[in-house]
């Protein structure tokens, strides 16, 4: 009977061979895809900060809606129009505002005001949606990719025990032929 076996040599070059794949896969792909989901939660945090640094315009424009029912109903209360520097900065601090053109504040002019304040407000609100969906989607992509990244290292390590148990084949074999 013919027994059959193969060379340790090719045993040796083919575990050889695992580990060089093993540290190839390391060193490109899974160090590529690591790079990749670490810039998914740098740009989550960017939009968080983007979110929150929005949320204080929301708010600041709040302020500033406040200030001006406040400023009218001193104006109204007093039956005097409020003082031309201080009608002129709340104007100024008005003017990003879209449909804000002012030639006074009044009481008559309050609805279209208001309006402005709520639209540019909405616009604020729905930039805040869309960077929170946005960062949904980047979390979803990370899980995804977090997965695949955790496939690589489990087959990488695989590989490389396979590598390293055919390599000691090797001295398994001498010990056989010393025995011999």
């Amino acid at each position: 009977m013919r027994k059959w076996s193969v060379p340790t040599w090719i045993l040796v070059a083919t575990g050889l061979l695992l580990n060089i794949v093993s540290a190839l896969m390391t060193n490109v792909y899974i160090d590529g895809a690591t790079v990749d989901a670490n810039q998914l939660v740098q740009q989550q945090n960017n939009n968080e900060k983007l979110i929150s640094l929005t949320w204080q315009q929301i708010e600041g424009i709040e302020r500033k809606r406040e200030l001006v029912l406040n400023l009218v109903s001193i104006s109204e209360l007093n039956n005097a129009p409020l003082p031309v520097p201080v009608e002129q900065e709340i104007q100024d601090q008005l003017a990003p505002l879209h449909n804000a053109a002012l030639s006074g504040l009044a009481t008559d002019k309050l609805p279209g005001l208001m309006a402005a304040f709520n639209t540019e407000q909405e616009g604020y609100r729905e930039k805040i949606n869309q960077l929170y969906i946005d960062n949904l989607s980047m979390a979803e992509k990370h899980t995804q990719l977090m997965t695949h990244i955790s496939g690589l290292r489990n087959l990488a390590l695989f590989l490389q025990i396979i590598g390293l148990a055919l390599i000691l084949a090797r001295d398994l074999s001498r010990r056989q032929d010393v025995s011999r």
